[in-house]
């Protein structure tokens, strides 16, 4: 199920000089004066706030002076992700700066866990005077306690929700205490406020380092975060980092630098770092001035990012399996834990199941008694408020609302399951969360022009909070589809509209393939496609629906369809409509199953939340569905109720193995289903002729499938079909393969009214 909805823009005046269409589109985004889009379409560093205005900033920055001063060596106490690595790279090239002797320290993330921890403390006696903590720290009072007692100073700057308590440290940096207004910076952004409040002017080269931060945190980029990674992808299109144009030139980033590249290429190579070896490679890549040793460093790091892609696939695969598995009708959050799984990134495999489902999802790597975690969320879910509430679980845990951290032992994740599944329901209302995508406006395939994209450009960049605006496309004519990529993960695609044809790409969308119509409403954005030198719009795609409303009435499918799977008894339970409508409560487990385009489309109007399914219902949600010509093999086993809407035509003992513990009921017949099985029919004398055809092409493997056959016999496809059908249920032979269409006969007598298939046919014909 996906629900697409259009933002409102109840009110919408246009922007002067501004298409009308991006005029809407801001005016949706809250943007409704000349001003804000100006603010907004031109974002600058002149938009910052002053650093002195984030809480204690004053205070660190006297006390950073002081220990320079005073002669102390300090140690910046990072984190291994890419966000904690610009942190530190940003402090370390400050305080070099400055004159303050300094170190970092980027724990390990399998041996030590994130954040700090007493025995790393309690190296730094003697050796260090003052730890400044970069994108951690806000939840570690006891060990800036036990820093404190060591006669070691402290200055916490994280951008992290904090506890009950806060750390007793000699200044807590943090965009979310006192009254700063831009409650979103990163950890390397509240690093880099530092950097200016001691720099000035001076720190505006290490923009670059809080843009690639901030887009691989994902913050929202709103406010100060626009403003900052704007000035920093200007920035890295000609970097003076040899490091970071060594590993940009391996992952094909070249010219203009995009919040996208940042986020699907650059970060995802530091970020593998840390995840397969030590963040530490990453910090040496962003601070090195030798070109020898970034050449060495980027060979390293693209070496560990395969390692990392090998390490994630098996790990989702395995995660996969597991969902699979799982009941999501009744549970709001996904759990899966696994041994041996590479605890580096089993944050990766949760945030794809999560986007794949839509339900906040937890990955834990289990070793021995311990479990260690990541949780990203969905939809507007506040993932870390809901692990808040089973926070007495966990030895170690720390986040935000769209991804955290988390430590416990292995014998509590049953009572973590049961807990988080609650409190997820108490934010979503008790309802299973539901996917939706909200589109910032129509768009017809007219408008996908190069024209259209430069417009969109200025919107720039994209990311949380300012994602890519997504236009609704209503039918849309699909004239071509094919699966491409590895494994033929996504699919490529051309529709029309009108006289306009436009191509496009839906990355992740090849398991959908068969499961479309050939009109489909999309959601896409126009982006600019450059192949062999040519350059042309077409469409990114985020979703394909097929249009129940526009399909055309195909009786040949409707028929091949209903012989897909051997038709039994028809025993399945009467039901009423008013029966149905209470199975309908809600929004998931009952599965409506149709044969005929017309019971569909009735089956729609009356329950309009319901989803709609081409040929198979396979997700484990079980969402309320309406399905046409689908089989039983090809539903998933979670659905609570089955109901067959144009008759128990024989199915129910299909569905019924499918689903054992579904109830499966039935409407009374259709008029839709009688005209479909009449129009099967065939005289005694031409079924007898297909017998003797199907001996004459199984002796001699000359047809090739069914439709052959059916060409053979005179008949069309789906009288083929049942032709073969019906001969198999008299027991005149047995089917060994479908193509070659192959027998394996028995001479015994046998009479025609012994297929049930053929009685049922025969009675609907003398009703029609």
């Amino acid at each position: 199920m996906l629900k697409i909805a259009l933002k409102e823009a109840e009110g919408f005046q246009p922007l002067p000089g501004v298409p009308d269409w991006l005029s809407r589109t801001l005016f949706a985004r809250g943007i409704r004066t000349e001003e804000d889009a100006e603010r907004f379409l031109n974002p600058n560093l002149r938009q910052l706030l002053p650093p002195e205005k984030l809480h204690q900033m004053d205070a660190a920055a006297k006390i950073i002076l002081e220990a320079r001063d005073q002669g102390r060596r300090a140690l910046i106490w990072g984190d291994y992700d890419v966000d904690g690595v610009c942190a530190s790279a940003i402090l370390k090239e400050s305080f070099d700066q400055i004159g303050l002797a300094c170190d970092v320290k980027l724990p390990d993330r399998h041996r030590e866990g994130y954040g700090l921890n007493a025995e790393g403390v309690r190296a730094c006696e003697g050796k260090y005077g003052l730890i400044v903590t970069v994108d951690c720290g806000i939840t570690a009072a006891e060990e800036v306690a036990l820093a404190k007692e060591l006669g070691i100073g402290v200055i916490v700057t994280d951008h992290h929700r904090h506890g009950d308590t806060l750390p007793p440290a000699d200044a807590v940096v943090t965009p979310l205490l006192g009254e700063y207004p831009f409650p979103y910076l990163c950890g390397a952004g509240v690093a880099w406020k530092l950097a200016l409040r001691l720099l000035g002017n001076a720190a505006l080269k290490l923009t670059e380092l809080a843009a690639i931060a901030t887009v691989a945190d994902m913050v929202p980029l709103t406010g100060e975060n626009r403003a900052i990674v704007k000035e920093g992808l200007n920035s890295l299109a000609a970097t003076a980092r040899p490091g970071l144009r060594a590993v940009m030139n391996r992952a094909g980033i070249y010219g203009n630098v995009g919040s996208e590249q940042i986020a699907y290429q650059l970060a995802p190579r530091m970020n593998a770092c840390g995840r397969m070896e030590s963040a530490e490679i990453a910090l040496e890549m962003l601070l090195t001035r030798d070109l020898a040793r970034a050449e060495e460093l980027a060979v390293r790091m693209e070496k560990l990012n395969m390692e990392r892609r090998t390490q994630e696939n098996l790990v989702l695969q395995e995660a996969l399996d597991q969902v699979a598995q799982l009941d999501l009708t009744g549970n709001s959050a996904i759990v899966v834990v696994g041994d041996g799984w590479n605890s580096g990134v089993v944050g990766l495999a949760a945030g794809k199941i999560a986007e794949r489902y839509c339900y906040p999802t937890v990955a834990l790597a289990r070793d021995g008694d311990v479990c260690v975690g990541s949780a990203r969320s969905a939809g507007e879910i506040d993932i870390h408020a809901a692990l808040s509430r089973c926070a007495d679980l966990f030895d170690r845990f720390g986040g935000h609302r769209q991804a955290a951290g988390l430590t416990m032992a292995a014998e509590k994740v049953p009572e973590f399951i049961s807990r988080l599944n609650g409190a997820v329901r108490e934010q979503t209302g008790g309802a299973a969360p539901v996917p939706e995508m909200i589109c910032d406006g129509e768009m017809t395939l007219r408008d996908v022009t190069e024209e259209t994209v430069r417009w969109l450009e200025k919107m720039e960049p994209f990311g949380i909070g300012n994602p890519a605006p997504r236009y609704l496309c209503r039918h849309a004519q699909v004239l071509a589809l094919r699966r491409v990529g590895a494994e033929e993960a996504h699919l490529k695609c051309t529709f029309q509209q009108d006289a306009s044809v436009r191509g496009g790409i839906f990355f992740g969308g090849g398991r959908d393939a068969d499961a479309l119509g050939n009109v489909c409403r999309i959601v896409m954005t126009p982006v600019i496609n450059e192949f062999r030198g040519k350059i042309t719009a077409e469409c990114r795609l985020y979703a394909l629906q097929t249009e129940a409303e526009s399909l055309e009435k195909d009786r040949s499918l409707e028929c091949e369809s209903y012989l897909s799977e051997p038709p039994g008894a028809g025993n399945a339970k009467p039901v009423s409509e008013k029966e149905v409508d209470l199975r309908m409560k809600g929004n998931q487990g009952t599965l409506l199953v149709c044969r005929c385009l017309e019971t569909a489309r009735e089956m729609l109007r009356r329950y309009p939340q319901a989803d709609f399914a081409l040929r198979r219902a396979e997700d484990p949600r079980a969402f309320h569905t309406v399905m046409l010509y689908g089989s039983a093999g090809c539903v998933s086993g979670f659905y609570r109720h089955i109901i067959l809407c144009d008759g128990d035509l024989g199915e129910s003992a299909a569905y019924r193995n499918a689903c054992p513990d579904a109830e499966i009921a039935a409407l009374p017949a259709t008029e839709a289903a009688k005209e479909m099985l009449a129009a099967l029919d065939l005289p005694d004398d031409t079924i007898r002729r297909g017998y003797l055809v199907l001996k004459k092409v199984s002796a001699d493997q000359s047809c090739r499938d069914a439709e052959a056959y059916a060409a053979l016999c005179g008949v069309n496809r789906g009288q083929g079909l049942y032709l073969l059908r019906v001969l198999e249920e008299m027991g005149q032979l047995r089917r060994l393969d479908k193509a070659p269409v192959r027998a394996e006969f028995n001479e015994r007598k046998s009479s025609l009214p012994e297929s049930a298939l053929y009685r049922r046919v025969r009675l609907a014909k003398e009703e029609s």
